[in-house]
């Protein structure tokens, strides 16, 4: 358990590139009647998604609003918590393989990019692009983030179009 603000656990977050999820207990003082529950999700350090549930489980705020949120809640009792199940790396001839010999499915694949380059994007798209490393589909993405099929998609087009994910 680590007593930290939001600034301060995404910073250790990043400095040991951890991943998995992150919760924390919000307690009725902190503006949400019966309290409730944050939940981040992070991969290398990465917040990917941020949550904010009450006590029934209902979601309150998500992405840049439930981050802004948290930025003004002061101290919270965070805990990390493995992934369930960990994704399995894959060599990228392995992932290569997969695209070939599985056409009815698309995984995308991000290119390397710089963080400037970034700045102009949708916490969306952020979000698909860390995601799309080639062993994930769409819908596996869609489904990670909460999130539309159809936004996942729309967010890869646009992407793509930005030349950050493979063709």
């Amino acid at each position: 358990m680590y007593s930290l603000n939001y600034d301060r656990v995404v910073q250790a977050l990043q400095q040991f590139k951890y991943s998995g999820e992150v919760h924390a207990d919000l307690s009725a003082r902190a503006g949400l009647k019966g309290g409730g529950r944050v939940i981040l999700i992070v991969q290398k350090g990465i917040v990917l998604s941020c949550f904010i549930f009450n006590q029934s489980g209902q979601k309150l705020h998500h992405g840049t609003e439930a981050q802004r949120v948290l930025s003004k809640l002061g101290v919270l009792e965070w805990r990390l918590v493995p992934f369930a199940s960990p994704q399995p790396m894959m060599t990228e001839s392995e992932a290569r393989t997969i695209n070939i010999s599985n056409r009815n499915y698309f995984y995308p694949r991000r290119l390397v990019l710089s963080q400037v380059q970034m700045r102009t994007w949708s916490s969306l798209q952020r979000s698909v692009y860390f995601l799309s490393d080639g062993t994930r589909s769409k819908e596996q993405i869609a489904t990670l983030l909460s999130r539309p099929l159809s936004l996942v998609e729309q967010a890869i087009r646009d992407l793509q179009a930005f030349g950050a994910l493979e063709r």
